[in-house]
């Protein structure tokens, strides 16, 4: 009781409880009358307190006078308590729900392959694929992107950082932990794929390049006159026959 006299003292010192009617004693026509009511006897009226703003601080409240549909008129109807701590009025437009993108399928594919490869990342705590997909989203991981380029970045950053593989089960959120190291080892690196295909391209310019060459060399070439083969016969002959001879 001590504790709500002293409530209601401190709520009255600073002018937000105003007291309508003061309690007092009741009359014996009273008394009756309660006992009559309620079974049970009573000897006094309680005070009546009201909840107030005091003058002071109307200029600081969000809606001094309540909220109104018409904005030429002020409303006395004082606004819900949600209404006030969330700071919006009915006339605000209702947004629309937010909804999720969906992540591209060679992600959700990249997902899967690497639930397959650590089963634990489909655990009942760990998330849906859909989650662990949008999660490779937010680490920067495209359809560029293979599972075994992702592994081998992370093998590559823990190497380079001298750390060591964690253990699944020491872990509270190892999916969590996972997508933090990709995103550390992939931030500002290239897909290898973009390598390998400008290797193929490359390997496919230089093949293309030696058979423009091999045809402009055919194209050149000048081939022996008929007089030149005989004569070119003749001389294989005499240098065969002599030894065919001592033979």
């Amino acid at each position: 009781m001590d504790t709500v006299r002293r409530a209601r003292r401190v709520l009255r010192d600073l002018g937000f409880s105003v007291e309508v009617v003061r309690g007092r004693y009741m009359t014996a026509e009273e008394r009756e009358a309660a006992v009559h009511a309620h079974g049970s006897k009573q000897r006094r009226f309680a005070s009546t307190r009201c909840l107030t703003i005091p003058a002071r601080c109307k200029a600081m409240h969000p809606y001094p006078f309540g909220v109104n549909k018409n904005p030429h008129t002020p409303s006395r109807r004082v606004p819900s308590t949600r209404w006030r701590a969330a700071g919006t009025s009915k006339d605000q437009p209702k947004r629309p729900p937010l909804t999720r993108q969906t992540p591209p399928l060679g992600v959700q594919k990249i997902a899967a392959r690497l639930i397959q490869r650590m089963p634990w990342l489909d655990r009942a705590h760990s998330g849906h694929l859909m989650g662990l997909s949008r999660g490779l989203v937010a680490c920067g991981v495209t359809e560029e992107w293979t599972t075994q380029d992702l592994m081998n970045a992370v093998e590559a950053d823990h190497q380079g950082l001298g750390l060591l593989t964690l253990p699944p089960d020491s872990q509270k959120n190892p999916r969590a932990l996972l997508l933090h190291q990709i995103k550390r080892a992939i931030t500002g690196k290239e897909p290898p794929a973009r390598a390998r295909a400008a290797a193929v391209e490359a390997r496919r310019a230089a093949r293309a390049a030696e058979l423009t060459q091999r045809a402009a060399d055919a194209k050149t070439k000048t081939s022996m006159p008929s007089w030149f083969r005989a004569e070119l016969a003749k001389a294989r002959q005499a240098a065969s026959g002599p030894a065919a001879s001592t033979v």
